[in-house]
């Protein structure tokens, strides 16, 4: 499995800024330099197992959920908390449209699989 470290860079960092903590603070909790912390996120830099269990236990949260990205097919349960967790910062307005707004996704998503397939079977890129 090939590991997408922008996107394990960039979910370290929503998570960490989700929960309101410095790069400095993130690097003191699991013993690492901001530095490095910094070349993380910015995908300047691979982690290895051991620093990455370090960062998913001072952020609270499991490596999956850090890993998902990068997996072929992430487990549900961890979408599902990530999206909870950016549901907590809508309003009531925002909350009533997401219904609507969540259908209209998913038909619009239907329809460009649906074009993507075609298009790959017809030969067209």
């Amino acid at each position: 499995m090939k590991i997408d470290y922008r996107d394990l860079g960039a979910r370290i960092k929503r998570k960490r800024e989700g929960k309101r903590m410095s790069q400095a603070e993130l690097a003191s909790r699991a013993d690492l330099s901001t530095q490095h912390i910094s070349n993380v996120e910015n995908a300047r830099s691979k982690i290895g197992l051991e620093k990455l269990v370090a960062i998913a236990d001072a952020l609270e949260c499991s490596v999956d959920e850090l890993l998902c990205g990068s997996m072929k097919t992430g487990s549900r349960s961890v979408y599902s908390d990530e999206i909870a967790d950016i549901l907590e910062d809508f309003s009531n307005t925002e909350m009533k449209t997401l219904p609507d707004l969540l259908r209209h996704y998913n038909y619009i998503f239907k329809m460009l699989k649906s074009d993507i397939k075609n298009d790959l079977e017809r030969g067209d890129q």
